[in-house]
């Protein structure tokens, strides 16, 4: 007569259980997470939507009176949450190669000034960049150009167009962030990050 071998050691069904219920809360925990997070990044931009339809509409409807060439939007790639970053093509801004003024460019930018300035309870402040060209190999980027082309924005910002000096800051990107390939002339631009203040606050 043949016996059943007997196991030394019987399973404990239990902890099976135990661990599979273990690991599900550990997975619905992880999605828990992820969902806020995900909810946390999209609603920091959502919040912010209603100021910038409205700005982005007005700057569109006062460059359209005028007939003058207006600015568009581009989101940066390290803008922060509620930012809108608006971008000025340096010809109608700019003499080639130079920090002066066109004839057109004072009209074009306190039309800008003027929007902002109405609406000047829902951002905190301007960060105006200048930026050039990509340089060529081995020639060097201009730093100096990009940054008087910012601090001339800001002049006529600050003084015909009565937005204080103190919610303004410059800075001068050279060719350091093209918007497209190469050394073309649409990378010399001006951009205004208009960044909002938080609804809430």
């Amino acid at each position: 007569m043949i016996r059943r071998r007997t196991p030394d050691v019987e399973q404990n069904f239990y902890i099976a259980y135990a661990d599979m219920a273990f690991t599900m809360v550990l997975v619905m925990t992880l999605i828990a997470v992820l969902v806020v997070l995900y909810g946390r990044i999209g609603w920091d931009d959502i919040q912010y939507k209603q100021a910038q339809a409205q700005i982005q509409r007005e700057v569109i409807s006062a460059y359209a009176r005028t007939k003058l060439r207006a600015p568009y939007v581009n989101k940066g790639r390290n803008d922060p949450p509620g930012a809108q970053r608006w971008v000025f093509n340096q010809k109608n801004l700019f003499l080639p190669g130079t920090a002066q003024l066109t004839q057109e460019s004072r009209r074009t930018l306190l039309a800008f000034a003027g929007v902002v300035r109405e609406h000047d309870q829902q951002w905190r402040r301007l960060r105006i960049e200048g930026h050039t060209k990509p340089p060529r190999r081995g020639e060097p980027d201009n730093w100096q150009l990009s940054a008087a082309r910012a601090e001339m924005v800001t002049r006529i910002f600050s003084g015909a167009g009565h937005i204080p000096a103190y919610k303004m800051a410059i800075a001068g990107r050279a060719g350091q962030n093209p918007i497209f390939k190469g050394s073309q002339s649409g990378n010399e631009r001006v951009e205004i990050l208009i960044e909002y203040t938080n609804p809430k606050k």
